[in-house]
């Protein structure tokens, strides 16, 4: 699947979804009382996964709105990116990334939603391997090609979509850093780490900063001149935006309200729309 990663004028932005199906139904009835709905299309910033039961329903319905919707997008973020990697939907399975999702996220509500309730195990010494084969095999199929085939960025005249951010300890102009997310490119010899930097430090292979392995750039990624990085990833209490860039997951799939961000075009303010006013 090929998703669009151009987009037009009006455009609406949603947070970090995490299975919740019903706020997101919550947060179009609202966005469908803006004049610019019929015209707009839509991006999500990623992390449709995990911490909620409604994970295949919420993927279902986030295809549904984009098929609906022509032009409109869904960028991947780090709980897509554990998941793919993980079980292995864009390849074969990565065994940092297998180790990582068991320990560092939560996933057992993306197998319960998708295997009918079922939680994962863990021992003995090879079951987790297994219970992610047997969650890869439990997906359908267009939820298996949909995930692992989003992009890591969108972009318009105006703006920048992203999960998380541009570095500034990578020593590239941020035009490279683009290009990288364009090509779903990470490669140390080309994003060059400064050396010394936490980034060079710890530097993963598999995980790119700016799909969230480096949390300090939501709220300070690396400017980019005439573009607004409007990004997810980290909780904030309410939409924070200013010219740099415009962070909108207000939910973290834990509490209410999910945030849609309206810009009607390249240098219109942000208008922001919530699930629950």
């Amino acid at each position: 699947m090929n998703l669009p990663t151009t987009l037009e004028y009006p455009l609406i932005a949603i947070g970090d979804l995490h299975g919740r199906v019903e706020w997101l139904d919550k947060l179009i009835t609202r966005l469908e009382q803006l004049p610019e709905w019929p015209t707009a299309t839509l991006v999500f910033l990623g992390d449709l996964v995990d911490r909620s039961e409604g994970v295949k329903q919420l993927v279902s319905r986030v295809m549904e709105l984009i098929a609906a919707k022509p032009g409109s997008t869904c960028v991947m973020g780090n709980h897509d990116l554990a998941l793919v990697k993980a079980t292995g939907l864009d390849g074969l399975p990565s065994e940092s990334w297998i180790k990582r999702y068991a320990s560092n996220y939560d996933h057992k509500w993306t197998f319960r939603s998708y295997l009918d309730g079922h939680s994962p195990d863990y021992l003995p010494a090879g079951k987790w391997n297994e219970e992610l084969e047997r969650l890869k095999a439990g997906m359908p199929s267009e939820h298996r090609e949909f995930l692992a085939s989003l992009p890591w960025m969108a972009e318009a005249e105006g703006h920048i979509f992203l999960h998380n951010g541009l570095s500034p300890e990578l020593d590239c102009p941020p035009s490279v850093q683009l290009e990288c997310l364009r090509r779903r490119m990470w490669d140390r010899a080309v994003v060059n780490p400064r050396f010394g930097t936490d980034t060079d430090k710890l530097l993963n292979p598999e995980y790119p900063v700016w799909l969230g392995a480096d949390k300090r750039l939501s709220a300070n990624p690396l400017p980019i001149l005439g573009k607004v990085q409007v990004s997810g990833h980290v909780k904030v209490p309410t939409p924070d935006a200013n010219a740099v860039r415009i962070r909108i997951d207000t939910s973290g799939g834990v509490a209410e309200p999910l945030t849609g961000c309206l810009l009607r075009g390249p240098t219109e303010p942000p208008v922001f729309v919530f699930s629950n006013a």
